[in-house]
């Protein structure tokens, strides 16, 4: 006898999301949020990147049964975020178009620090204008798709110092002490792109409930809070300011300043994989209880890359039954998901959140 496939319930998705992230007790389940790249997009669907990147059409559809295919609340354009697209739009709008690498089954990549190798680069750097962008404007083509065929929300995905990095490589590093008046300068120049971006998103996607920003200098390993304040965090509360939507904060990094910086900006929500130690998302919760956790200690490079799938499952317990019950919890193993992890592993998130995440504030709390 053959089997039906039910159709997945984008609009209930969308519902569960708003609902964790305000911390409703009127939720039906613990909200499911894998990161998905254009590699897992390419794996799943058959198509290589390129084909991807060159059809709004081809990208919809991969993006919309590749995440029906992880059983996830959650859907979008995952190259749509100010990473190698933004360093790709300065790239080409710079003529140094030549420093992109292009893959078929992973995102292409900028030569990190070709396209700002000189003070003369950063001082002549041209902004993007990202409606002419061949690869914006099929970026949001791809996510107005999304919208218009099963009513789930897009936006672009924001970040300031990872496009420092692309740009300027580990030369930025060295302004710090050496130059900060240049850093600056190409900070703000990038920061008048993220607002040109942001505005160009809205004009075809509408306005956002939230906007997730990448705050990847929030790392101890890679610079002092001060620091990461001063050539991220303050250009984040500017952008706050001049747009006025609610932020979640990403950030994948093994050494997170998540507690500092959410006494400095107000975040509706932080996601990320560490600490490992569960006992730091507990008490993160005590004291930040209006910010949702998206993810906490599932991260991509452990369990799921190595382990089995009884192994993912009960790591998804644990943090289901240690952070669901005092709400706005969403499941999110972080940061994207490797080429090489096992599907096995990855179907035995939802199957962990089926069995152990159902009206999570009714569950019992682990002591």
């Amino acid at each position: 006898m053959e089997m039906i496939k039910m159709p997945h319930n984008w609009n209930a998705s969308v519902r569960r999301v708003m609902k964790a992230i305000s911390g409703s007790k009127r939720i039906d389940k613990v909200p499911y949020l894998p990161l998905a790249g254009e590699d897992t997009l390419a794996r799943i669907s058959g198509k290589t990147v390129r084909e991807l990147l060159d059809s709004p059409e081809l990208y919809a559809k991969a993006a919309i049964d590749s995440y029906e295919f992880l059983q996830s609340d959650f859907v979008s354009i995952p190259t749509a975020y100010t990473g190698p697209a933004e360093a790709l739009a300065f790239a080409e709008f710079n003529s140094k178009a030549d420093a992109i690498e292009w893959y078929d089954y992973k995102i292409f990549m900028l030569q990190q620090g070709e396209v700002c190798k000189t003070k003369s680069d950063i001082e002549n750097l041209i902004i993007p204008d990202h409606s002419k962008s061949k690869l914006w404007v099929n970026l949001f083509e791809a996510a107005k798709i999304i919208q218009q065929e099963i009513n789930y929300p897009q936006n672009c995905i924001l970040g300031l110092w990872g496009v420092v990095q692309e740009l300027r490589g580990i030369q930025a590093y060295r302004d710090m002490r050496r130059d900060p008046e240049l850093l600056l300068k190409l900070c703000e120049k990038i920061y008048e792109s993220l607002l040109d971006l942001y505005y160009y998103s809205v004009d075809i996607l509408g306005k956002p409930n939230f906007i997730t920003i990448v705050g990847y200098a929030f790392n101890k390993h890679m610079m002092s809070f001060e620091d990461a304040m001063k050539y991220e965090g303050d250009f984040i509360k500017r952008l706050q300011k001049e747009i006025k939507i609610p932020l979640i904060l990403h950030n994948c990094g093994t050494t997170p300043y998540f507690e500092e910086i959410c006494n400095e900006i107000d975040f509706i929500g932080v996601n990320g994989s560490h600490p490992l130690d569960i006992q730091y998302w507990i008490e993160f919760q005590k004291k930040f209880p209006k910010v949702a956790i998206l993810g906490a200690n599932i991260d991509v490079s452990r369990e799921l890359f190595y382990g089995t799938p009884q192994d993912v499952e009960e790591k998804v317990k644990e943090n289901i039954l240690n952070l669901a019950p005092n709400g706005r919890y969403i499941c999110s193993p972080v940061c994207s998901i490797p080429w090489g992890v096992s599907l096995l592993n990855m179907m035995a998130i939802p199957r962990g959140i089926n069995k152990y995440g159902k009206e999570p504030f009714k569950l019992k709390k682990n002591e």
